[in-house]
């Protein structure tokens, strides 16, 4: 891994060499929630599969427009919650105005520099994340005292405004008649399905465990059967969970002396 890694620039990979105006949401984890939603569409037909994400979306966009119609504030909510932590942690701190675009913010155990004209700040986070963090706000708050900045929404990113949310799903999909109103295709072309060749065995939905998770199956098994055992023994009686029966006429495994075929002593 830290050969391949080395092989790409850091500023592709690495937040700490990330340059820019951007936010904190990660591709990857947008992708992974869609695709979760998708599991009752994966194995059917093509056409099933697309009606079932249009049928998703559609809801999707409604539910998210009920939403933005309840939201109050100029950022979205999950903005709004954020932004509110970051002022209530910025009243905290010490700013000292170095001229009218640069200050010294400190706290008890770190001290950082604001830019308020580039909109920038050691700690990176305003520049990362396009969200004034704790030392620009209360550079911000100082602000007020000597000048008028507007309100402080205003310098946040313009993608965590509720106007930009809602620019997002600022659209709809119409629906559809069903496929017995479809237009005959006049494609000479006829797609025949491929063929199907029957797997041996149940087919298999669930996810492979790896090694590691089967080693933490046999840990939880073990683990309930001490449990039981415990709860029985408590009472004065002593359970064979997890115990391997022997025959009482041979002393053989596998069986009891009711289904016993070894020949009978006399």
């Amino acid at each position: 891994m830290f050969l391949w890694l080395s092989e790409i620039p850091a500023a592709r990979w690495s937040r700490s060499h990330f340059s820019g105006r951007a936010n904190d949401m990660l591709l990857n984890n947008l992708c992974e929630s869609f695709n979760k939603q998708l599991v009752g569409a994966r194995d059917k037909p093509i056409i099933t599969c697309l009606e079932y994400i249009r049928d998703y979306m559609t809801m999707r966009i409604v539910t998210v427009k009920k939403m933005q119609a309840t939201a109050r504030g100029p950022l979205t909510p999950q903005a709004t919650k954020a932004w509110d932590e970051i002022q209530t942690e910025a009243s905290k701190l010490t700013v000292m105005m170095v001229d009218d675009v640069t200050y010294q913010v400190k706290s008890l155990r770190s001290q950082c520099v604001v830019n308020v004209g580039d909109r920038t700040c050691t700690c990176r986070r305003w520049d990362l994340t396009g969200m004034p963090c704790k030392h620009a706000v209360a550079a911000l708050y100082n602000m007020i005292e000597n000048m008028y900045v507007g309100p402080l929404e205003k310098w946040v990113d313009e993608a965590y405004w509720l106007d930009s949310w809602k620019k997002v799903y600022n659209h709809q999909i119409r629906p559809i008649p069903g496929p017995d109103m479809w237009t005959p295709s006049k494609c000479p072309t006829i797609i025949i399905p491929p063929k199907h060749h029957t797997q041996i065995g149940r087919p298999k939905k669930n996810k492979k465990k790896a090694l590691g998770e089967k080693k933490k199956v046999v840990a939880s098994k073990k683990r309930k059967i001490e449990e039981v055992q415990e709860l029985f023994s408590a009472g004065g009686r002593l359970t064979r969970l997890g115990h391997e029966k022997s025959c009482g006429r041979c002393g053989g495994y596998g069986h009891n002396i009711r289904t016993c075929r070894a020949p009978i002593q006399q």
